[in-house]
Order: C-alpha cells, then sequence, then structure tokens
C-alpha cells in the first residue's frame, strides 16, 4: 500500500461514518483507492518489458 491510500484508510477511520454523507465519503475515499492501486498496477505492468 502507499502513503495516499494509507492516509486515506485513516481519514475515513476517524471521520466516523453516522451520516449518509459521511458513508458517502467513506465510500467514495474507497473508491479513488481502489482506483489508486488500479493505476499503480497498469503503470509497473507497462514499465516491464514485453
Amino acid at each position: 500500500m502507499n502513503t495516499a491510500s494509507n492516509t486515506a484508510t485513516v481519514r475515513t477511520a476517524a471521520a466516523g461514518n453516522t451520516t449518509w454523507l459521511g458513508k458517502l465519503r467513506a465510500l467514495a475515499l474507497h473508491a479513488l483507492n481502489l482506483h489508486l492501486q488500479n493505476c499503480a498496477v497498469l503503470a509497473e505492468a507497462h514499465r516491464r518489458p514485453q
């Protein structure tokens, strides 16, 4: 895991999910985390020689 995803996880845990807005924020951060992980995988695959 990279620093950005660790930071997103910490922020999600600290914010709490009591309101629908908090749940939406947590979902958005999770989606962003998955997107960044996917980008990292694609970048690594692109970097390697065929």
